[in-house]
């Protein structure tokens, strides 16, 4: 879940997934030229990531990092070479499902010793770049230009305070975890990540301060991957600092994309909160855009409020379309209290309609000292046409 670049197979998935092609449909020449070319990245990408391996593996001081940031730096460009090959393929209407039945596209895969190279980088921020801060630079993969006042490889007295600072927050987090019911402990969390914040904040302005605040984040992993996977232990404050408004160190090094479907996987069981007076007064708020929306895409007789009255999709938006069509008219809708809404699964309705919904952020319980609740969410129903979603 952390912000650490992982190799991951993004560069041969990451544009791949987005499209995906008929597969009954023969492929041309130029497809098959692009296929080709794609595979001769592959390569180039296994060797630099073998040649980045052993240079980390036999990294131990900060003389042996720096060599091995040139190894490092190698592997990000292969992985651009074999991105810019991928978003070729999909400009020419080739996805993953066509490339697994005709380019032998798990075979490629399989080939690279990613788990091994993520290991090791995870291992190498864990120990601090060995105080490499050009070994720290290249996994970041940042080129930006730094004064040598930047670069200087001693910590000050303030970024050694701020360091204090944020490891007595991340310090906190373990007697929360794995389950908490005690609220003082979190509070107590809380007010001691929000001071580590500006901390935090000032070591991210050059790169030896980062290094080291990022390497404090990998020695705390264990308990931060667990009240993540807890769901935050549903406290609101939590929601807030990291799903709500993610701009701090912390939320930037989970990974916000493990987390598309918080809200989505217990917004069903919220149905009713259309009927309490919070919830009633935002959707009445709403019923001027709502009136303007109905007309500018069909939605249809229903309010949205619930699985027997949702909208309708209208007939021409395909089925991989109705993620963007219910989010874009939930946004319009709701304005900033629309969250993303992932999509993953549907339910019938007592009509018998399947009813797909965005989510809609109603706020806090009124009662703040309220434990384990979150945040309130409302979803907003569409109708799923059956035959158009098995397409």
């Amino acid at each position: 879940m952390n912000a650490a670049r992982n190799i991951c197979a993004t560069a041969v998935l990451g544009l791949l997934f987005c499209h995906i092609c008929r597969a009954d449909a023969p492929l041309t020449a130029e497809q098959q030229t692009l296929i080709n070319q794609f595979h001769h990245t592959i390569p180039a990408l296994r060797e630099s990531m073998d040649k980045a391996h052993a240079a980390l593996q036999n990294t131990t001081d900060a003389a042996g990092a720096d060599a091995a940031a040139q190894a490092v730096a190698a592997v990000s460009q292969a992985e651009t070479q074999v991105r810019e090959a991928a978003a070729r393929l999909t400009a020419a209407g080739l996805g993953v499902t066509r490339l697994y039945q005709d380019g032998n596209l798990a075979k490629a895969i399989s080939s690279l010793p990613i788990a091994a190279y993520n290991a090791d980088i995870q291992g190498i921020l864990s120990a601090g770049c060995h105080g490499s801060v050009a070994l720290y630079l290249a996994i970041m993969e940042d080129n930006r230009p730094y004064t040598a006042e930047q670069l200087q490889a001693q910590l000050t007295g303030q970024e050694q305070a701020d360091l204090a600072t944020v490891e007595k927050a991340l310090a906190a987090v373990k007697p929360i975890c794995p389950v908490s019911h005690w609220q003082p402990l979190e509070d107590k969390f809380v007010q001691l990540f929000d001071a580590s914040v500006p901390a935090a904040e000032r070591l991210q302005q050059r790169p030896l301060g980062a290094m080291y605040l990022h390497r404090l984040l990998e020695q705390y992993a264990r308990d931060l991957f667990n009240l993540a996977n807890r769901d935050f232990l549903h406290n609101a404050d939590l929601e807030e600092r990291f799903l709500l408004n993610p701009q701090n160190y912390l939320a930037q090094w989970y990974s916000q994309r493990a987390f598309v479907d918080y809200f989505y996987r217990r917004a069903d069981a919220h149905e009713r909160n259309c009927t309490t007076p919070r919830g009633k007064a935002i959707w009445d708020a709403a019923a001027p855009r709502l009136a303007e929306l109905r007309r500018k895409y069909d939605l249809g007789p229903g309010d949205g409020r619930t699985r027997e009255t949702a909208f309708e999709i209208p007939a021409e938006i395909k089925r991989e379309d109705f993620k963007r069509f219910v989010n874009e008219v939930t946004r319009e809708l709701f304005g900033d209290r629309a969250l993303y809404s992932n999509l993953t699964s549907s339910w019938p309705g007592t009509n018998g309609r399947e009813v797909m919904h965005g989510l809609d952020l109603v706020g806090r319980h009124d009662n703040p000292r309220r434990l384990h609740e979150g945040h309130i969410i409302m979803p907003c129903y569409f109708n799923i046409d059956r035959k158009k979603s098995t397409k």
